[in-house]
């Protein structure tokens, strides 16, 4: 009898350990957002983002998986020309609901941002449009896409 007993808590302890290492249906999903988006051409790698909560309102930091895609030819150097976050803050003209400016972009830009929201089927986290390249911090929803992604950065270069 504990021969039995024995021999089952070892093999459900073998089988326990390998179904523990097994990645999740989410886990799935998300490696083949992310390996789509690599073979599309984005760049992509884990990244926080430490808000000026006494500048802008933003209070909370924002750890992501971001996207990068970067202007064709143009590899070095290239100045942040605004960042959006997507939480309260302070200056939200004219973006959509939920979003701030966490440095300020031009009227232009924040129709830009409007129009390309449309596009994403995701939520913003954070999106940095720099002269030679563009950043993006989604929430990786259901919906997400990495063609949808692309078109949405390429939005801004």
């Amino acid at each position: 009898m504990i021969f039995w007993l024995v021999l089952g808590f070892v093999i459900l302890t073998i089988f326990g350990s390998v179904y523990w290492l097994k990645p999740s249906p989410r886990d799935k999903r998300l490696a083949g957002l992310r390996y789509d988006a690599i073979k599309l051409g984005l760049q992509i790698r884990q990244f926080t983002f430490k808000p000026d909560s006494a500048k802008t309102g933003v209070r909370d930091e924002i750890t992501a998986t971001s996207y990068t895609l970067v202007r064709p030819g143009q590899q070095q150097g290239g100045a942040l020309k605004f960042r959006v976050a997507g939480q309260a803050g302070w200056d939200t003209d004219g973006l959509p609901e939920g979003l701030c400016w966490h440095n300020q972009g031009t009227a232009a830009d924040a129709e830009k941002v409007t129009a390309a929201m449309a596009q994403l089927n995701d939520d913003l986290l954070l999106l940095e449009v720099y002269e030679n390249r563009v950043v993006l911090m989604p929430a990786e929803r259901k919906t997400a896409n990495a063609e949808a992604y692309k078109v949405f950065m390429q939005t801004f270069l």
